[in-house]
């Protein structure tokens, strides 16, 4: 069953027929047009740009690619491969040589006459300077140190060793002596005589005093004082 709208069937039927024709009179033609412009447009696409198209790609692309690749790319590759890389190996081979000569000119200049040189002028003179001057100086050297050692340094470092340990001994035994019978006697009798006089004041009469100075006058005095403060506020 179709549906309806509402609100033209509650709209009354001389204003409907209006409104209707002038949707017809405004909408109608531009439909029209939509229409006909659609069909001129897929008239031209198939009949004038298709063949056009395919003229294109068969009188222009198509010759132009042929050209390129049979008078420009083909001849070009060949060129390069036959002529072009040939000729530029042979002189980047003939560069390199070149160089190679240009570099080794120095070194057959200089440094085969500093090698031969070296071999039968200069290593031979340090093989004759280490074995008549170095190895003989070498060795009188070592002489001496030994002689040296064997008969100046070690017997004086010995000799001083026992000086050394001898004086420890001696000076070990010196400071015995003088702790046991002076340093000792003399300590002992400043120990009693400190107990017996300052000490015996002390614990007999100072410390006494002390302790009842305190317990009997500031202990006192001093419980005086806050009893006195805290009844003033003041604590």
């Amino acid at each position: 069953m179709p549906r309806t709208d509402p609100s033209a069937e509650s709209a009354p039927a001389w204003l409907l027929w209006p409104l209707r024709a002038i949707a017809v009179v405004v909408v109608l033609p531009f439909r029209l047009l939509g229409m006909a412009l659609s069909a001129v447009g897929g008239f031209l696409y198939r009949y004038l740009i298709v063949p056009l198209l395919w003229l294109w790609e068969h009188l222009v692309v198509i010759p132009l690619a042929w050209l390129w690749k049979y008078l420009v790319a083909i001849p070009l590759t060949w060129l390069w491969r036959t002529l072009l890389f040939p000729a530029l190996r042979w002189l980047g081979n003939a560069l390199v040589k070149l160089i190679g000569w240009i570099m080794a000119v120095p070194v057959l200049v200089i440094g085969v006459p500093v090698q031969w040189l070296w071999e039968h002028a200069m290593v031979p003179v340090a093989r004759l300077f280490y074995r008549w001057v170095l190895r003989p100086i070498g060795r009188a050297i070592a002489v001496t140190c030994v002689f040296l050692w064997k008969w100046i340094l070690a017997p004086v470092g010995r000799a001083l060793l026992w000086f050394l340990t001898a004086g420890w001994r001696g000076t070990s035994w010196l400071f015995r002596q003088v702790y046991r019978w002076l340093l000792r006697p003399i300590g002992i009798a400043v120990a009693v005589t400190w107990h017996w006089t300052f000490g015996a004041l002390w614990r007999h009469v100072v410390a006494p005093a002390s302790r009842w100075v305190r317990d009997e006058i500031l202990r006192p005095t001093g419980a005086a004082i806050r009893s006195i403060l805290a009844s003033l506020g003041l604590r």
